[in-house]
């Protein structure tokens, strides 16, 4: 399984969508102090400071800016085998076509980790230029840690969406919109059931994030439904793993005609 992963992550250095991610969790914390800035002064924080801008950004990533990006990459390295008709040469290595699916999610997973570091770097870097006040090392520590566990609990909840998406030739970019489009979903969810279980709420509160103060969730999450909503997205990955199967749907190649002097001898003898 090591040396799966290890090959799997040289695929991925050499994927310029890898480029998509790391832009994009660049511009959150950017575009969220940036819209503190737009605002009307009427409705402005005058509070803001580094703590705020953690918040904004684990909830802009897990909203927005890490489902577009985990999906669009993970479902390209299953993609990419079907697409450059390699899977056929990686299934006569004696491994499962699910171990093989598990070593793409297993690289994608080390990708969540890294992206979240990389967040706290540059939200720290953004904190810092525009000057926020509140930044302590007990700050970093704390909030930075939410934001690497955000990144991880959205990895799985993404899971799903990665294996269906990447498994259908081409997918994946729609599968990143379609992502997109249920990690928003949490802005409506304040109280009830939705609101702890889930998957996207459910990546929020397992991380620590405080619903109440930053959603405006009219009730307190409940962990134990967010686990329960967790635990049904990795039973569901369990279950797709174990059902997926190779597609017999290979590159095409187009039969080449005869040329030249065997051409011509061919049509000879159907005359």
């Amino acid at each position: 399984m090591w040396k799966m992963i290890q090959t799997e992550w040289w695929k991925l250095r050499r994927c310029q969508i890898l480029l998509v991610g790391i832009v994009a969790l660049a511009l959150c914390p950017v575009v969220q102090y940036g819209t503190q800035l737009i605002v009307n002064p009427e409705i402005r924080d005058p509070n803001y400071d580094m703590l705020h801008l953690f918040s904004s950004v684990v909830w802009g990533n897990t909203q927005v800016f890490l489902p577009i990006s985990l999906v669009m990459i993970g479902g390209w390295l299953i993609d990419r085998e079907n697409t450059h008709d390699t899977m056929k040469n990686l299934l006569t290595v004696p491994v499962s076509y699910p171990k093989l699916l598990g070593g793409k999610l297993a690289v994608t997973g080390l990708l969540s980790l890294l992206f979240g570091l990389y967040s706290v770097a540059v939200t720290v870097l953004t904190g810092t230029r525009a000057g926020l006040p509140g930044l302590t090392l007990g700050v970093i520590l704390q909030q930075g840690g939410q934001v690497v566990a955000a990144s991880l609990t959205t990895f799985l909840v993404c899971m799903p969406m990665i294996l269906i998406f990447g498994q259908m030739r081409g997918a994946y970019l729609g599968g990143s919109i379609l992502t997109f489009f249920l990690g928003y979903c949490i802005l409506f969810f304040k109280s009830g059931f939705l609101l702890s279980a889930y998957p996207f709420s459910a990546a929020l509160v397992l991380a620590g994030f405080d619903m109440q103060e930053y959603n405006g969730a009219t009730e307190a999450p409940s962990i134990p439904l967010s686990l329960l909503g967790m635990g049904a997205v990795i039973a569901l990955t369990a279950v797709l793993l174990l059902m997926s199967r190779p597609s017999n749907k290979g590159a095409q190649v187009k039969p080449k005609k005869a040329k030249g002097r065997g051409r011509r001898q061919a049509g000879r003898r159907t005359r």
